[in-house]
């Protein structure tokens, strides 16, 4: 009776190690699987970041040229109606109506 006992617990022995080393093999590839994923994600960001810095720049390069051709062709338009620059402006200034009155107006 003594025989099978200690084979028994000799054959679990095993077992229990190889389940245990399985397991730390899986937990370590987990690890380094999560560790790589986060360093990819962090360049990925850096690299999104990059590329609308880029379309902003790219953007308001756009308005820019949009604003210079605007100005030109209101140029044009003043010049083909001859419209002609004044010295002196005149500023008008105007209460904006309200439904209800207040002492300001």
């Amino acid at each position: 009776m003594k025989t099978v006992v200690a084979t028994i617990k000799t054959a679990n022995h095993p077992l229990f190690v190889t389940v245990l080393g399985a397991t730390c093999i899986a937990l370590i590839g987990l690890y380094m699987y999560f560790v790589s994923m986060s360093v990819v994600h962090v360049v990925l960001r850096k690299e999104v970041i990059q590329t609308q810095k880029e379309l902003q720049s790219q953007i308001a390069q756009l308005e820019s040229r949009y604003i210079t051709a605007q100005h030109q062709v209101s140029d044009k338009i003043a010049a083909t109606e001859q419209f002609s620059e004044t010295s002196e402006k005149i500023f008008v200034s105007r209460v904006v109506p309200a439904l209800v009155l207040n002492d300001r107006n």
